[in-house]
């Protein structure tokens, strides 16, 4: 019987020192996951974001298609970049097909509102603030400071392409952001 007494008795140790072995063990655990959380945590959004510097060029319209007298609205969609947010944003554009399929932003250079074109008057006209742009986009009129941005452009297999840009509103010069 004694043998019998001991082996019991030295199996509880065992038992007992592993359950003091995990709890000893489990505060490290803990530890050791929450570091590698905040690191992967810290990985991710303290890295240095990839900033753009080759700007895409964007299609418009094959030149074929940009006939006539009066500006062509067109749409594109442009990948914008803010640290490590990147999204799509459609803007508008208008071509001016009379002046060498030169482009203007639709963007009202005063506060930013889309500016539309008015056949009536051969003005744009942004709705906003009421200024007034002529065909080739100088500002006649209203708080605008200066006229509608050109685009820079280039044809590429008989397309049109642009290279989005947008400039610092309310300024008479026009600083690229």
């Amino acid at each position: 019987m004694p043998d019998s007494n001991r082996s019991k008795q030295s199996k509880e140790r065992e038992v007992d020192k592993g359950r003091r072995n995990f709890l000893f063990l489990l505060p490290f655990g803990i530890f050791a996951g929450l570091a590698a959380t905040i690191t992967t945590a810290a990985f991710r959004y303290l890295r240095p974001a990839k900033p753009i510097h080759d700007e895409k060029w964007n299609d418009i319209a094959p030149i074929a298609e940009l006939k006539g007298d009066k500006p062509v609205m067109r749409s594109i969609v442009v990948e914008h970049q803010a640290g490590w947010a990147s999204t799509l944003e459609e803007h508008f554009v208008y071509v001016l097909p009379n002046k060498g399929n030169e482009v203007l932003s639709s963007m009202c250079p005063h506060e930013g509102c889309n500016v539309a074109w008015r056949s009536d008057t051969n003005q744009f006209f942004c709705p906003c603030h009421d200024s007034y742009f002529s065909l080739d986009g100088e500002r006649l009129s209203g708080p605008a400071r200066r006229g509608l941005d050109p685009l820079p452009t280039r044809e590429q297999n008989g397309v049109l392409q642009v290279k989005y840009q947008s400039y610092v509103n309310n300024t008479e010069e026009r600083i690229v952001r």
